[in-house]
């Protein structure tokens, strides 16, 4: 029996739930200009309730343009002046992250490195989205939160909007944790969005 790759294995998820998805091989529900000539890229895109799920990861013969994340995005009503990264708090903070920022709040600046290059910015998360965010950073590492404008274009809901995204630089495909990513992410992305409303 030939083994099943792991692409195979994800497209597994969305067509057992139901979900519309969308592939580098057949694109036309989500995602917009998907090819870019110099990358060999695989892509699985699919919607689930207000909350994209998207894998993605490509090769290039050249150095430092090969890629693998999966995240999970919404689009968010923020002002348009805050765009940050959120971090879980680590040692090498201190040389790997540029404009790092406080937040005001301990429970958040006690575990969480938050990145931007505004000086001054509203944005808090309350104890249970920390909480959930070192959740997903001690299952999903490295993993990061991301807060900007027109964050991912090629997706046609997205496009032009402002977008909080959860990311890991892993390609997840097996259901359990999918399952584990989208319910503890869905939970996080509420959460900021009912705090910062």
């Amino acid at each position: 029996m030939e083994e099943r790759s792991s692409f195979d294995i994800l497209i597994d998820y969305p067509v057992k739930h139901g979900l519309e998805f969308d592939t580098h091989r057949d694109y036309r529900r989500f995602f917009l200009n998907p090819h870019d000539r110099i990358l060999n890229t695989k892509f699985v895109i699919f919607k689930t309730g207000s909350l994209f799920f998207y894998a993605y990861d490509s090769y290039a013969v050249k150095a430092y343009m090969t890629k693998t994340y999966t995240g999970l995005y919404s689009s968010v009503t923020l002002p348009a002046d805050i765009e940050l990264k959120v971090y879980k708090k680590d040692f090498a903070d201190t040389f790997l992250r540029a404009n790092k920022r406080k937040t005001g709040f301990k429970h958040i600046d006690e575990y969480l490195t938050v990145t931007s290059r505004s000086k001054d910015f509203s944005f808090s998360l309350s104890k249970s989205a920390v909480s959930l965010f070192l959740e997903m950073a001690r299952l999903f590492s490295p993993f990061q939160m991301i807060v900007q404008n027109d964050y991912l274009p090629n997706i046609g809901e997205l496009k032009n909007n402002k977008v909080i995204g959860l990311e890991t630089q892993q390609w997840l495909f097996e259901e359990e944790d999918i399952d584990k990513f989208l319910k503890l992410g869905e939970e996080l992305i509420l959460d900021v969005k009912n705090i910062n409303a």
